[in-house]
């Protein structure tokens, strides 16, 4: 379960002085790639390129990619939101400054989780597998 919605329920607030969207608000709606930068940019670069090459399969399997800087998030694909990044970078427990590619079901719970460059067709797989129908006996 996303910490922000923890928080929520018990009262605590991750940044007040921070409004904006966290990701419990897609839950239900869209899977959502998250890319954190690191400081040369060079792997967030590569996986977004990577990704937006790949926009009819995005679409398909209802996906929303985000890039999550220091203090803004970036909608690199999909319907814009104003997000507010601490929200977002506190529910995924990532560090400022680590490169981490992040896949979020629309469950809300993690599916994936790199500190390297994953290839678009891995992230496909993956999805298409959990959104098989389970046979019935």
């Amino acid at each position: 379960m996303l910490k922000s919605l923890t928080a929520d329920v018990f009262g605590m607030g991750v940044d007040p002085q921070h409004g904006g969207e966290s990701l419990v608000d897609f839950e239900w709606r869209y899977r959502v790639l998250v890319i954190f930068p690191c400081e040369d940019r060079s792997k967030a670069t590569r996986q977004a390129n990577m990704l937006l090459a790949e926009t009819e399969g995005l679409r398909e399997r209802d996906l929303i990619v985000l890039e999550v800087g220091r203090d803004d998030v970036t909608v690199l694909f999909g319907p814009h939101y104003a997000l507010n990044p601490y929200a977002i970078r506190y529910d995924l427990d990532v560090a400022d400054g680590v490169f981490a590619l992040l896949l979020v079901g629309k469950d809300g719970l993690v599916k994936l989780r790199s500190d390297d460059v994953v290839p678009v067709s891995t992230i496909f797989e993956l999805i298409d597998q959990t959104s098989q129908p389970k046979p019935s006996n």
